[in-house]
């Protein structure tokens, strides 16, 4: 990755130092698992996906078919083109990684697929293995090398990782709750089934990218597993609430949400432009443009910092402005529902959970940052070891 790239990466996850490689790099069962599940996990959603949007081809509603197909679609290109970004950077670096994808045609293959993530996790599970038989070995260089690598291909995942998440996870559950809330019928099952898909997806993605926050970060003490599980809940519930909020105002008026999200992303995409724009893609005017209306769709359901910068206050002012978006949707989601809709099961739970797991992402998050997040890392530790990126958390 160039340098770019690693600084984007850090100021937009982390303020922290880390100082050193940690000397406990065994690799564990579960760390294989978690990266065998990734891949398995993300077939299989998917799959889902797909399947939902057979189901509407087939039951000649080509408007839902057009909308699920352009939600599975358009995240998968952008994925490609940040992984095609990242693979250019890697060549002109002369990069010994990509063990999966060093067959040329192969990564070209799998490119077309829109399937850019397994490839990352393909490599980084590659790696890992190999970690794992050097020590079997009593091999520590070895074992340490490839434990580098894998730290490389998770660490340049992280980003892949977040955009699966934030363009295509969150944004399918809208579409098909808002849908499954409009007309319940014999597609009801197979729109649950992609709804649960995406809301599994989506806490995936962010325990996945958290567990290579801990990964990547050389001094193992930065972020404690208790920080980890509490930012994880933060930005699951704030997801998971905005999420709802969408779903229900895109029941009632489905064009005019489309207006309103398109303001919100073009007005966060120029702030970032002109205001704060980030290092990534900064080769010419025209990616910088595509990168930051990337991240301006990723804040339609939460926020994560562009540059390395204080976070209190726009945290402040982009949690409370979202907050009010959450009230006013549930309020017309109150106020205008019809009498058959307000006779539904759904329709209190839906408005509570429209509010309630905002609240509760909140205030994991103050209690994060009050109690768990890290002020300062250690200092006296010699420098052992430095990997290709270093990257720490998504605030």
């Amino acid at each position: 990755m160039s340098k770019a790239t690693r600084k984007m990466l850090r100021n937009m996850y982390s303020h922290d130092e880390p100082d050193r490689m940690p000397n406990n790099i065994t690799i564990t069962n579960l760390d294989i698992i978690m990266y065998v599940v990734a891949i398995v996990g993300h077939f299989l959603d998917l799959g889902l996906d797909i399947n939902v949007a057979v189901r509407y081809s087939l039951s000649k509603r080509m408007m839902e078919f057009g909308w699920t197909l352009a939600f599975i679609l358009l995240p998968a290109f952008v994925n490609t083109a940040v992984s095609i970004r990242m693979y250019s950077q890697d060549k002109q670096q002369h990069s010994v990684s990509n063990e999966f994808t060093k067959r040329r045609w192969l990564r070209i293959f799998i490119l077309i697929l829109q399937m850019a993530p397994i490839l990352r996790f393909t490599d980084a599970l590659i790696y890992a293995i190999k970690s794992r038989r050097a020590e079997k070995r009593k091999d520590p260089s070895s074992q340490r090398m490839y434990y580098a690598l894998m730290l490389k291909e998770d660490s340049d995942a992280a980003l892949l990782r977040i955009f699966e998440c934030f363009l295509e996870a969150a944004p399918q559950q809208v579409l098909q709750t808002s849908l499954l809330l409009r007309q319940y019928d014999h597609l009801a099952v197979h729109q649950a089934l992609s709804i649960c898909s995406s809301i599994v997806g989506m806490g995936w993605c962010l325990a996945a990218y958290q567990r290579a926050v801990r990964f990547a970060q050389q001094d193992k003490d930065n972020m404690s597993w208790s920080g980890t599980v509490l930012q994880t809940a933060w930005h699951f519930l704030v997801t998971l609430s905005r999420v709802i909020s969408l779903s229900l105002i895109a029941h009632l008026f489905p064009y005019y949400t489309v207006i309103a999200c398109a303001i919100h992303i073009l007005i966060m995409s120029l702030w970032l432009q002109f205001y704060d724009k980030s290092p990534f893609c900064s080769q010419s005017l025209i990616c910088e443009g595509a990168f930051s209306l990337t991240l301006g769709a990723v804040y339609l359901f939460t926020y994560i910092l562009p540059n390395e910068s204080k976070t209190r206050y726009r945290y402040t002012v982009y949690y409370t402005i979202c907050f009010i978006q959450n009230l006013t949707c549930a309020a017309i989601w109150f106020v205008y529902s019809d009498e058959l809709t307000r006779s539904a099961i759904y329709f209190y739970p839906v408005l509570v959970l429209s509010i309630v797991p905002y609240v509760l992402g909140m205030v994991f998050m103050v209690i994060y940052y009050a109690f768990f997040h890290p002020k300062t890392s250690r200092k006296g530790l010699s420098v052992t070891y430095k990997p290709e990126v270093q990257i720490a958390e998504i605030s």
